[in-house]
């Protein structure tokens, strides 16, 4: 541990369903009693047997000492760490990414000001990065991201930190989107297919994946392959991985999955990759590779002729817009955008006020044009 955590005490911010689900839905049975307020569960293997007592209720006077003789015991018995079983019992439902940097100048425990900057920065690109690239696949994702991949991200969070180099945890919960429901988030009740087949588990699935198969494709000497290969990886997902520190000599950084073990079907096949600092300028030259077989991009200024979005504020998540600009032969164009709500409030305003306004993004078609990848700004 790097900080000094009472576990007896954190026992209360446990589920105690969460508890006996996980016990349920692994290799332990339940031994049926009439008690309600614990249950029992039993352990056995060949010659070895144990049995934990989880109890239910928070109020009984024993509660947390009781249930922290349980952890220990199911940590002793899946040989893993009380640190490490409590992390994923105060997070259940969900798949946890570990990245561990090493590096001369890390030691146990303790890391340079700017490597934690980069090191917790780039985490959190490389996993906005990778929803985008399940959600809407892309050779380079420009501008805002969506909706979806923010509350994605809102979900997430950083658990504590551990000695081993220097490892941060990314907690990922269960969440799946649809076209009828849009974003939502899954509960430790929700059955094992659904949480399989989540937005979660492809977005852990692909990152996991994307890291080996860069490693396989650069050893093999496939760079060519990787800059054309389909829009799986993006060169958004590249330009996070290099930002893991990676350009130091010597520094090495690894990928952990930890799939939740009540989800065990879906997994990919990749629970551990490393990269060390020889990938760091081939995936630089990947990156450049990417950019230059991409369009270019156009930049228009104009003035907003047209607004269209849902009528109820509250339920707007986008909206469209027609800009009105002067085209390369001197006569007037139109291009339609669509915006996220944010920029969609701000070009409302815009229009209101009659301000130009700057869109950098991807131009197509001739007769209705659209800008796609978009960067949207007011002229002030």
């Amino acid at each position: 541990m790097i900080y000094s955590v009472n576990f007896v005490d954190m026992t209360l911010k446990l589920n105690p369903l969460a508890v006996t689900r996980y016990l349920a839905e692994t290799s332990w049975k339940s031994y049926p009693i009439k008690r309600k307020d614990i249950k029992i569960f039993q352990y056995q293997k060949e010659n070895f047997f144990e049995q934990v007592t989880i109890p239910l209720d928070k109020k009984l006077r024993d509660y947390k000492n009781a249930m922290y003789d349980a952890i220990c015991k199911i940590a002793y018995v899946e040989k893993k760490s009380v640190e490490q079983l409590m992390l994923y019992l105060l997070n259940p439902n969900t798949d946890i990414l570990k990245i561990r940097l090493d590096k001369k100048e890390v030691e146990s425990g303790n890391i340079m000001f700017d490597d934690a900057i980069q090191l917790f920065d780039n985490a959190k690109k490389l996993i906005a990065a990778t929803v985008l690239d399940v959600i809407n696949p892309k050779k380079i994702h420009y501008g805002r991201i969506d909706e979806p991949v923010q509350k994605f991200l809102s979900q997430c969070r950083f658990g504590q930190t551990e000695i081993g180099s220097y490892v941060v945890s990314v907690v990922c919960p269960f969440a799946e989107l649809s076209e009828t429901e849009g974003y939502r988030q899954l509960s430790i009740f929700s059955d094992e297919e659904q949480c399989a087949n989540s937005l979660t588990r492809k977005v852990t699935n692909q990152l996991m994946t994307n890291v080996a198969t860069i490693k396989q494709e650069i050893d093999d000497g496939n760079l060519d392959s990787l800059a054309n290969y389909d829009n799986s990886i993006s060169s958004n997902f590249y330009e996070a991985l290099n930002g893991l520190s990676m350009n130091t000599e010597e520094a090495t950084v690894e990928f952990m999955a930890e799939w939740s073990p009540t989800v065990q079907s879906n997994r990919c096949k990749y629970n551990k990759v490393s990269v060390t600092n020889d990938y760091y300028e081939p995936i630089k030259t990947i990156i450049s590779k990417i950019k230059e077989s991409t369009d270019e991009r156009t930049e228009i200024v104009g003035k907003i002729k047209e607004l269209k979005a849902a009528p109820i504020i509250d339920n707007r998540e986008y909206g469209t817009i027609v800009v009105v600009y002067v085209g390369d032969n001197a006569r007037a164009k139109s291009v339609t955008v669509k915006l996220d709500r944010e920029d969609y409030d701000k070009a409302v305003s815009a229009h209101q006020h009659g301000k130009a306004v700057k869109v950098i993004g991807e131009l197509r078609g001739q007769v209705k044009s659209v800008m796609e990848n978009v960067i949207f700004s007011v002229v002030e």
